[in-house]
C-alpha cells in the first residue's frame, strides 16, 4: 500500500507540475500588458513567472513520492 501511495504522489505531482508550467506559459501571453514591474534602475522588466518556492515544493513532493516507492528493506 505504501508503494502505491508513493507512486500516486509521484505521478500526481509530475502531472500537476506540468499543468502549472503550461498555465504559467499561457498566462505570460495573456497578462503581458499588465505584468511589467519597475526596477530600482528605473527600467521596466517582466514580472511574471512562478516563484522559486513552487519549484522547491514540487521537488520535495517528488522526493517524498520516490521515498515511499522504495521498500523499507532497501533503506536500511
Amino acid at each position: 500500500m505504501k508503494k502505491w501511495i508513493g507512486l500516486i504522489i509521484l505521478v500526481q505531482t509530475i502531472l500537476f507540475g506540468m499543468l502549472i508550467v503550461q498555465l504559467d506559459k499561457m498566462t505570460d501571453t495573456i497578462a503581458a500588458v499588465g505584468a511589467y514591474i519597475a526596477t530600482n534602475d528605473g527600467d521596466l522588466t517582466w514580472g511574471g513567472g512562478l516563484p522559486v518556492m513552487d519549484y522547491v515544493l514540487f521537488g520535495i513532493l517528488i522526493i517524498v513520492g520516490i521515498f515511499l516507492l522504495i521498500p523499507e528493506e532497501k533503506l536500511k
